[in-house]
């Protein structure tokens, strides 16, 4: 229970800092692009983001992904 949770609140506070325009920190808080994907698949899963959330951030995360690489 305690894990899925910390993944939702790691997920929720990356969205929070990329509304604040903090995309390269979002990539840099999750520490591996596969761990970050693996949590925005939690988020949803969970219900704690929309599928057009979902998609949004995947897009950012994959593209910060392939940027630091």
């Amino acid at each position: 229970m305690y894990k899925p949770m910390l993944a939702v609140m790691t997920v929720a506070f990356c969205i929070a800092l990329t509304a604040c325009g903090g995309s390269k920190a979002v990539a840099q808080a999750n520490g591996t692009c596969g761990k970050q994907l693996t949590d925005l698949q939690t988020a949803l899963n969970t219900g704690a983001m929309t599928q057009d959330e979902y998609n949004r951030s995947r897009e950012e995360a994959l593209k910060n992904c392939y940027h630091n690489n």
